[in-house]
């Protein structure tokens, strides 16, 4: 699927969707016409259909980046019930770390976009670290500036700002669809970042999620 693809219109009670590349995300359009992002979805995570449930969505799926997806129907084939429980846990951690996570999304909010931003970052760099597509310093990351403003709520032109002034203080760089971070515990710190909200409920050190080949 190419980037600014709609899933919404794919999912449903009677599927499962699951992201195998690129980046999507959970949004809402507000009324007046501008966009606010409230989730990110990375791959081997699932963008819908992991809870069964036949009333409308609250809010939209969209691609971020050029991806590929996964889609499972109808739902009966892969109901876990009966089957093997790693199944069933791993669809109810997966609905605890989106529930984490958004939570830790509105609690950032009022605060600086600076620390929303750079908190952002940290987030992305522990999560796709997980997923093998980080190393220690740094990322890929194929978005645009506007995907990132409404991440936090602001203008393209104040990400800008807010991107050059976190260049200024040397936490990090985004240049070439590459994110480089010369310090991270220093980003960390400067966001007060805690992974903990990322960790899997069964295990303080362990993520809920793993690569798609996982």
């Amino acid at each position: 699927m190419p980037a600014r693809t709609e899933i919404s219109e794919i999912c449903g009670a009677e599927s499962i969707v699951v992201l195998l590349e690129g980046m999507a995300c959970l949004y809402r359009l507000l009324p007046n016409g501008s966009r606010r992002i409230l989730s990110l979805i990375l791959p081997g995570e699932f963008c819908c259909g992991h809870l069964p449930d036949a009333r409308p969505l609250g809010y939209a799926i969209g691609t971020l980046t050029a991806s590929s997806i996964l889609r499972v129907s109808p739902w009966s084939t892969v109901q876990p019930a009966g089957g093997n429980p790693k199944i069933l846990d791993a669809l109810r951690c997966h609905t605890l770390l989106k529930m984490n996570m958004m939570q830790e999304w509105l609690c950032n909010t009022g605060r600086g976009s600076d620390k929303q931003m750079a908190h952002i970052f940290c987030e992305l760099l522990v999560r796709l670290q997980a997923i093998g597509l980080a190393d220690a310093n740094g990322f890929d990351l194929d978005i645009t500036q506007a995907d990132l403003a409404d991440m936090i709520g602001i203008s393209p032109v104040h990400a800008n700002r807010v991107l050059k002034l976190l260049s200024r203080k040397k936490l990090l760089e985004w240049r070439s669809r590459r994110v480089d971070i010369p310090d991270v515990p220093r980003l960390k710190a400067f966001a007060a970042f805690s992974p903990h909200y990322l960790t899997s409920p069964s295990s303080a050190a362990l993520p809920c999620w793993t690569s798609p080949g996982g």
